[in-house]
Protein backbone atom coordinates (compact mmCIF):
# COMPACT_ATOMS: atom_id res chain seq x y z
CA UNK A 1 0.00 0.00 0.00
CA UNK A 2 1.17 3.52 -0.74
CA UNK A 3 0.28 6.09 1.87
CA UNK A 4 -0.29 9.56 0.51
CA UNK A 5 -1.83 12.64 2.01
CA UNK A 6 -4.29 14.49 -0.15
CA UNK A 7 -2.17 17.17 -1.77
CA UNK A 8 -4.63 20.03 -1.35
CA UNK A 9 -4.63 19.74 2.44
CA UNK A 10 -2.06 21.53 4.53
CA UNK A 11 -0.89 20.52 7.98
CA UNK A 12 -2.99 23.20 9.69
CA UNK A 13 -6.17 22.08 7.91
CA UNK A 14 -5.47 18.43 8.70
CA UNK A 15 -4.98 19.15 12.40
CA UNK A 16 -8.21 21.18 12.42
CA UNK A 17 -10.10 18.26 10.82
CA UNK A 18 -8.69 15.90 13.44
CA UNK A 19 -9.71 18.24 16.29
CA UNK A 20 -13.21 18.61 14.83
CA UNK A 21 -13.60 14.82 14.81
CA UNK A 22 -12.46 14.58 18.46
CA UNK A 23 -8.87 13.43 17.90
CA UNK A 24 -6.12 14.81 20.13
CA UNK A 25 -3.20 16.61 18.50
CA UNK A 26 -0.05 15.30 20.19
CA UNK A 27 3.58 16.05 19.50
CA UNK A 28 4.00 12.57 17.99
CA UNK A 29 0.91 12.96 15.82
CA UNK A 30 2.30 16.28 14.49
CA UNK A 31 5.58 14.51 13.68
CA UNK A 32 3.75 11.75 11.81
CA UNK A 33 1.71 14.29 9.83
CA UNK A 34 4.95 16.07 8.84
CA UNK A 35 6.47 12.78 7.66
CA UNK A 36 3.39 11.73 5.69
CA UNK A 37 3.13 15.15 4.04
CA UNK A 38 6.85 15.26 3.25
CA UNK A 39 7.62 11.69 2.18
CA UNK A 40 6.16 8.99 -0.05
CA UNK A 41 5.75 5.92 2.11
CA UNK A 42 4.56 2.52 0.91
CA UNK A 43 3.40 1.30 4.32
CA UNK A 44 3.06 2.19 7.97
CA UNK A 45 6.39 0.48 8.68
CA UNK A 46 8.18 3.04 6.49
CA UNK A 47 6.43 5.88 8.30
CA UNK A 48 7.50 4.28 11.60
CA UNK A 49 11.15 3.93 10.53
CA UNK A 50 11.32 7.61 9.53
CA UNK A 51 9.49 8.74 12.67
CA UNK A 52 11.60 6.64 15.05
CA UNK A 53 14.74 8.33 13.72
CA UNK A 54 13.33 11.65 14.94
CA UNK A 55 11.59 10.30 18.05
CA UNK A 56 12.92 6.95 19.31
CA UNK A 57 10.00 6.73 21.77
CA UNK A 58 7.34 6.53 19.07
CA UNK A 59 5.59 3.20 18.72
CA UNK A 60 4.11 1.30 15.80
CA UNK A 61 0.68 1.50 17.44
CA UNK A 62 0.87 5.30 17.38
CA UNK A 63 1.64 5.19 13.65
CA UNK A 64 -1.31 2.88 12.95
CA UNK A 65 -3.69 4.96 15.09
CA UNK A 66 -2.60 8.18 13.39
CA UNK A 67 -2.92 6.71 9.89
CA UNK A 68 -6.38 5.42 10.82
CA UNK A 69 -7.40 8.83 12.19
CA UNK A 70 -6.14 10.58 9.05
CA UNK A 71 -8.12 8.16 6.87
CA UNK A 72 -11.27 8.72 8.95
CA UNK A 73 -11.14 12.50 8.45
CA UNK A 74 -10.45 12.09 4.73
CA UNK A 75 -6.94 13.57 4.84
CA UNK A 76 -5.19 10.36 3.82
CA UNK A 77 -5.76 7.55 1.41
CA UNK A 78 -4.04 4.23 0.96
CA UNK A 79 -3.82 2.72 -2.47
CA UNK A 80 -2.32 -0.53 -3.67
CA UNK A 81 1.13 -0.34 -5.18
CA UNK A 82 1.82 -2.70 -8.04
CA UNK A 83 5.05 -3.44 -9.85
CA UNK A 84 5.48 -5.72 -12.83
CA UNK A 85 8.12 -8.32 -11.99
CA UNK A 86 8.93 -8.85 -15.66
CA UNK A 87 10.14 -5.30 -16.25
CA UNK A 88 13.80 -5.62 -17.29
CA UNK A 89 14.60 -1.89 -17.30
CA UNK A 90 13.76 -1.30 -13.63
CA UNK A 91 16.91 -0.95 -11.55
CA UNK A 92 16.98 -1.28 -7.79
CA UNK A 93 18.80 1.62 -6.13
CA UNK A 94 19.30 -0.27 -2.89
CA UNK A 95 17.38 -1.26 0.18
CA UNK A 96 16.79 -0.11 3.72
CA UNK A 97 17.45 -2.80 6.34
CA UNK A 98 16.03 -2.40 9.85
CA UNK A 99 17.91 -4.15 12.66
CA UNK A 100 16.36 -5.47 15.89
CA UNK A 101 17.30 -2.29 17.79
CA UNK A 102 15.33 -0.30 15.15
CA UNK A 103 18.51 1.20 13.69
CA UNK A 104 18.68 1.09 9.91
CA UNK A 105 21.33 0.39 7.31
CA UNK A 106 20.94 1.81 3.82
CA UNK A 107 22.55 -0.63 1.39
CA UNK A 108 23.34 0.78 -2.04
CA UNK A 109 22.81 -1.56 -4.99
CA UNK A 110 26.44 -2.70 -5.41
CA UNK A 111 26.84 -3.31 -1.67
CA UNK A 112 23.60 -5.28 -1.67
CA UNK A 113 24.82 -7.46 -4.58
CA UNK A 114 28.16 -8.13 -2.86
CA UNK A 115 26.47 -9.03 0.41
CA UNK A 116 23.93 -11.34 -1.25
CA UNK A 117 26.58 -13.07 -3.39
CA UNK A 118 28.84 -13.66 -0.39
CA UNK A 119 25.95 -14.86 1.81
CA UNK A 120 24.60 -17.18 -0.89
CA UNK A 121 28.10 -18.55 -1.54
CA UNK A 122 28.66 -19.14 2.21
CA UNK A 123 25.32 -20.96 2.47
CA UNK A 124 25.95 -23.03 -0.65
CA UNK A 125 22.98 -21.55 -2.49
CA UNK A 126 24.61 -20.05 -5.58
CA UNK A 127 27.05 -22.69 -6.75
CA UNK A 128 29.61 -19.88 -7.11
CA UNK A 129 27.53 -18.06 -9.75
CA UNK A 130 27.23 -14.28 -9.73
CA UNK A 131 23.89 -12.50 -9.39
CA UNK A 132 22.49 -11.22 -12.68
CA UNK A 133 19.39 -9.47 -11.35
CA UNK A 134 17.21 -9.10 -8.26
CA UNK A 135 13.43 -8.83 -8.20
CA UNK A 136 11.91 -7.41 -5.04
CA UNK A 137 8.55 -8.84 -4.06
CA UNK A 138 6.42 -6.53 -1.96
CA UNK A 139 4.85 -8.21 1.06
CA UNK A 140 1.24 -7.68 2.03
CA UNK A 141 1.40 -5.30 5.03
CA UNK A 142 -1.24 -7.36 6.86
CA UNK A 143 1.03 -10.43 6.83
CA UNK A 144 4.11 -8.69 8.28
CA UNK A 145 4.99 -9.57 11.85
Amino acid sequence: MVIEAKEHLQKKEIMEQLRNQGFRITRQRKLLIDIILGETCSCCKEVYVLASKRDPGIGMATVYRTVDALERVGALKQRPSYQLCSQKNTRIEGCLVELEDHSTVNLEYLSMIKLLEQGMRNCGLSGGKKIESITLIQADENRLT
